[in-house]
């Protein structure tokens, strides 16, 4: 995990140091270990990078790290889990340092290999800005699955580049707030586009992608280098398909190990263990292949029924569980510190407890921690894709469960709705054609629904802001079950697998296959309905009772806000979600349009 801030000045002009080392120490939690930085192209060209050093190595130069013939320089965040064996397969006769990094070895790939192979060599969560001395360009990259983004300004005069949206406003510092995708947080279950932002001008670079931008000429040039549509297999369905039920799950069992075993870093780590079969399975999992790790489980209080169970958990996790408490007094203060740290309304409520999880971890010197995020979409984890497969759900209304349009009854509203609906549609029909191997409509609607959920919902809510938050603490987050590795094999495994009602025990009906292999390192005891209470999300204060709205959120939708803002103060049934909403972009504001306007 680091910290990326690039600044390139297209006019010549010679780019203020203090300006840009100012922008930069935004990015000081992403990486407070080491910070380099360097000037090119006569100071036109700045690149810094702040460092979380996980592995330990100390091999830190004062500039940004370059390549052996200073061809290339680079600014690295993420982790390439299979960095070693890359460097034994192609970087042989390359003498390197002692204390060999990833950064290291994907700069020097770019000295030796076709650049535009070596993003799909990569097993890991990455993002980095590369300099290519010859050629005057910059190549952008970012992991297919946008775990860890890269935001973007660009204008006539400036370019800027970087891991968070509060260093592109240090260097700037005014721009407007951009209403389209909070509007499209009020007509969606909580979704905002991916590659926008909540403030004009300030863009997301596109997943699994290569974009060059050329210097002299001041344009972009994007590649798509890996997509997930791509990773859907006749082959492999067949092929899981015809495998005995026991060889299958110990084939999956043997791969969440392989790929456990490569992420797991050399310091000390942590894992969350919420009671539930994901991130308790990933958790015991983990434990299997080192011993310096801390569990950790959040009670909730009196509506947690989680903290009933946890107790039973213990014999099998050797080091124990630990216990962290957020009632609403601490809820209410770390998601005031989230507005920041995000820099939007909070896409999804458990994110004031992701932030106090990374304050438990950091105080406990865990640089990296596990979390289970994305489990449900991809595996049937929610009754409602149970309503799809008694054909309770209108799929041809809402192509996906957690990424449906709200039903709206006003028709200008549903105008609004072009850009996303178009996306969704496209997004669906994409997806059913590539599963149209599968005979079963039924089995190829719930297959689409999962893969939309988890590419559309899951990497937009769940990714993008755990990243943020996370590592707002210098702690890096980490997941088995979405590696890419994992993936090409669960979006290609049978739908009896993920979705099993022939069971006669309820409890395996739902992720078949994590519940099979749950059984193998805990009990079958275990296995319960979880009821846990993930939040205190209408906690939430308002600064007076005498409710007025700002003029920027009135450009949202005048009359669906006051209609909904006049439903809650007479009393009347507001839906718990849109005052949660309400509330959030409001805070928002609070936060932002003073400093942006």
């Amino acid at each position: 995990m680091c910290g990326i801030f690039v600044v390139f000045s297209k006019k010549g002009n010679p780019l203020p140091k203090k300006k840009c080392l100012s922008a930069s120490n935004e990015l000081y939690n992403r990486g407070p270990d080491f910070f380099k930085y360097t000037f090119l192209r006569k100071k036109t060209l700045y690149i810094s990078n702040n460092i979380l050093s996980i592995t330990g190595k100390t091999n830190i130069n004062k500039s940004v790290l370059f390549s052996k013939n200073k061809n290339f320089y680079i600014s690295f965040n993420g982790e390439i889990y299979n960095y070693e064996t890359l460097c034994k397969s192609y970087l042989q006769k390359v003498k390197l340092t002692n204390d060999t990094t990833d950064t290291e070895i994907l700069i020097n790939l770019y000295e030796n290999l076709n650049s535009n192979l070596i993003p799909k060599l990569l097993n890991g969560m990455f993002a980095y800005v590369m300099y290519d001395k010859l050629k005057d360009k910059l190549t952008i990259v970012n992991d297919v699955q946008g775990e860890k983004n890269l935001y973007y300004y660009d204008d006539d005069n400036i370019l800027l580049i970087s891991s968070t949206i509060q260093a592109i406003l240090n260097f700037r510092k005014k721009f407007r707030i951009n209403m389209e995708p909070i509007k499209n947080y009020f007509i969606t279950r909580h979704f905002m586009p991916h590659n926008y932002t909540c403030f004009n001008d300030i863009k997301i670079f596109n997943t699994g992608s290569i974009i060059d931008y050329s210097l002299s000429n001041n344009n972009f040039k994007n590649t798509i280098y890996d997509n997930p549509y791509d990773w859907i297999s006749e082959n492999k369905y067949l092929k899981y398909n015809k495998m005995k039920e026991q060889d299958l799950i110990n084939y999956f069992d043997y791969e969440l190990n392989k790929q456990a075993k490569m992420m797991i870093p050399k310091t000390q780590y942590g894992c969350i263990v919420s009671g539930g079969i994901d991130s308790t399975l990933q958790a015991a999992i983990m434990n299997q292949h080192k011993d310096t790790y801390k569990n950790l489980v959040i009670d909730y209080g009196k509506k947690d029924q989680i903290m009933k169970h946890i107790k039973k958990f213990n014999p099998y996790f050797k080091k124990g569980i630990s216990k962290i408490k957020i009632d609403k007094k601490k809820y209410i203060k770390l998601a005031n510190q989230c507005y920041q740290i995000v820099s939007s309304p909070l896409q999804t409520h458990d994110l004031p407890a992701r932030l106090e999880i990374s304050n438990f971890f950091k105080k406990n010197n865990c640089k990296v921690f596990f979390s289970a995020d994305g489990c449900d979409e991809l595996f049937g984890g929610q009754q409602i894709y149970y309503n799809i497969f008694k054909k309770r759900y209108n799929y041809k209304l809402n192509k996906s469960p957690y990424s449906s349009l709200l039903n709206l009854n006003n028709i200008s509203q549903q105008k609004k709705l072009n850009y996303y609906k178009n996306y969704l549609n496209k997004s669906w029909t994409k997806s059913l054609l590539k599963y149209e191997f599968i005979k079963s409509q039924k089995e190829k609607n719930i297959q689409s629904s999962f893969f939309l959920d988890y590419f559309i919902q899951s990497i937009n809510v769940a990714n993008r802001s755990n990243d943020l938050i996370s590592c707002s603490n210098s702690v890096e987050p980490r997941n088995i079950y979405i590696s890419k590795n994992i993936l090409k094999i669960v979006l290609n495994l049978p739908l009896k697998y993920k979705l099993n009602y022939r069971e006669k025990n309820p409890y395996f009906r739902q992720k078949f296959i994590l519940k099979k292999i749950y059984c193998k390192y805990l009990s079958k005891k275990l296995i319960f309905s979880k009821e846990g209470f993930s939040g205190f999300p209408n906690a939430l204060k308002r600064k007076n009772d005498n409710y007025k709205l700002t003029k920027n959120l009135l450009k949202i939708d005048k009359n669906f806000l006051l209609r909904n803002v006049r439903a809650y103060y007479d009393n009347k049934n507001l839906k718990r979600d849109v005052e949660w909403k309400l509330i959030n972009s409001e805070k928002f504001f609070d936060n932002f349009c003073n400093k942006t306007m």
